[in-house]
């Protein structure tokens, strides 16, 4: 089996659904020692992604998200700015389970996504049903980051694509 941690986008069942249409959602959980950020990619000035941040300013802080299980081939897709990462997350349901996860590959300064890209994440949050202070954490690390440049922008895609233009 293998194991997606989804703590960002994916969160709001829509949007995964968009890449990955047989997911399965096994447990809400946590990655111990990891901070939900937003960046820009590298030099990239156009947009914010999310960033699972996990070095030291992120030691005590909990990202929350949802465990999901997945085909195999889905673990080779690739996209733009981003590489796989491997972590732990703790379940819900008191199981460990040994995750990957995107991260940005090299993350740039703090910047807000575009509008379509944000509204799926406090959707997201909301349907799962994550605490309020933690809601409220993601939303004050996003009012923090710098605004995005071309926040209202449409979504450039229907059917996602791997380059960081066409999402």
């Amino acid at each position: 089996m293998l194991y997606y941690f989804a703590y960002c986008t994916w969160l709001n069942d829509p949007e995964i659904r968009r890449y990955w249409p047989n997911t399965k959602a096994i447990t809400k959980g946590y990655a111990a020692n990891h901070r939900l950020q937003f960046h820009a990619a590298g030099d990239r000035t156009d947009r914010g992604w999310c960033h699972l941040n996990g070095v030291s300013d992120a030691h005590g802080v909990n990202a929350l998200g949802v465990v999901f299980e997945h085909e195999p081939h889905q673990f080779n897709e690739d996209y733009d700015d981003f590489e796989r990462f491997f972590l732990t997350v703790h379940g819900d349901d008191g199981k460990a389970y040994d995750c990957w996860t995107y991260r940005l590959s090299n993350p740039g300064m703090a910047m807000r996504p575009p509008n379509f890209y944000w509204d799926h994440i406090p959707a997201g949050l909301k349907a799962w049903q994550f605490p309020a202070e933690y809601i409220a954490s993601v939303q004050a690390t996003y009012d923090a980051a710098a605004p995005c440049p071309r926040a209202d922008r449409p979504n450039p895609s229907a059917i996602p694509g791997k380059s960081a233009d066409s999402r």
